[in-house]
């Protein structure tokens, strides 16, 4: 983990430098070296890029969830989250106006007055974004907090999923009532916020992830409004559950990452020993693992609500791809508390 660390440090990018130093060693930085990383952080092209879209309101182009069809631009949730994981923060200007012209009338864009909205709620989006800039205890945020809790409540207290689903005569799984189950949101939510880790609650998702465990991959589950149906937003359906897969693995890593900052990926979750195995194969095979772990590389390097996760700026090389799975690995261990035996039951 130290050579791992070291080599961070002296070749990956500034961004993936600056998080290792605050994040993974937790060192105090002076001002100057402070600015030092923060002006190359600034300086890198994609983050030029990125902020040469954001409008003088602060919104980050048109849309906040899902971009124009051709569109090269974002969305606006994939431009905040994006300077969020680069290493900037609710203190700098960009992200501030960002953040604050979603507390002001319309901020929504094309999603307000969408069927989806009225099903899904897209202030979770809003909520997942604010908790990830360090907010906590925020009205908006703690709705979300309860509604994160009763989706893996759904799965603790369910036998099998089809008494949270059923088939209807097309063959898709509709949710029964009032129930579902977690979106990415609501596991962002949880991994940044801290007032919901009570001993019930923790108690309560062990038994949900073992569910979950046991039950993946699951069938496409959707929402059913007024005759319509309807995608939740990026559903824990894929097979999280097996190893590294190319085909889902940004969805995999988001996953795992988001699991150990809930602590839910110590040593003995069942989902431990893939991440254990995706880290022996990113070892053995070495600066090639980018590619032969890699071919699509669009769902690491374009930001939106479900992808993104390079900070390397460019993936030209394995080497790039290598210093980010280095960096998810480490990020994964310094929050998994793998060291601390937890009781699944």
């Amino acid at each position: 983990m130290n050579q791992m660390i070291e080599r961070l440090l002296n070749e990956g990018s500034p961004a993936i430098a600056y998080r290792v130093k605050k994040e993974i060693k937790q060192e105090k930085l002076t001002p100057e070296e402070e600015q030092n990383y923060l002006d190359l952080i600034y300086a890198e092209p994609k983050v030029q890029m990125v902020l040469a879209w954001q409008n003088p309101d602060g919104y980050f182009g048109t849309r906040l969830h899902t971009a124009p069809s051709r569109s090269k631009v974002w969305t606006h949730e994939g431009c905040v989250r994006y300077l969020l994981e680069m290493g900037l923060t609710k203190e700098h200007e960009e992200v501030k106006k960002a953040l604050a012209v979603m507390t002001c009338p319309g901020w929504g864009k094309e999603c307000e007055n969408s069927r989806a909205a009225q099903v899904i709620k897209y202030e979770m989006i809003r909520a997942s974004l604010f908790a990830q800039a360090g907010y906590q205890n925020d009205e908006m945020i703690s709705k979300w907090v309860d509604d994160a809790l009763n989706g893996f409540r759904h799965i603790a207290e369910a036998e099998r999923y089809e008494d949270i689903a059923y088939e209807n005569k097309d063959h898709k799984f509709l949710f029964k009532g009032e129930k579902y189950i977690p979106v990415i949101y609501h596991l962002r939510i949880l991994a940044f916020t801290e007032s919901w880790r009570t001993k019930e609650n923790l108690e309560m998702l062990r038994a949900a992830y073992n569910k979950l465990y046991q039950w993946l991959p699951l069938p496409p589950m959707y929402y059913k409004s007024k005759g319509h149906v309807i995608a939740p937003l990026g559903n824990i359906c894929v097979p999280i559950n097996q190893n590294f897969k190319e085909e889902y693995g940004f969805a995999w890593l988001h996953f795992y990452e988001l699991s150990s900052r809930m602590g839910m990926l110590d040593i003995d979750s069942p989902f431990r020993q893939h991440f254990e195995a995706f880290k022996k194969s990113i070892f053995e095979y070495g600066d090639q693992a980018g590619e032969l772990q890699i071919k699509k590389k669009d769902g690491y390097t374009g930001w939106s609500g479900y992808s993104g996760l390079a900070l390397e700026s460019q993936w030209r090389k394995p080497v790039q791809i290598m210093h980010d799975f280095l960096f998810r690995i480490l990020l994964i261990e310094k929050y998994s508390g793998a060291e601390k035996r937890v009781v699944w039951k």
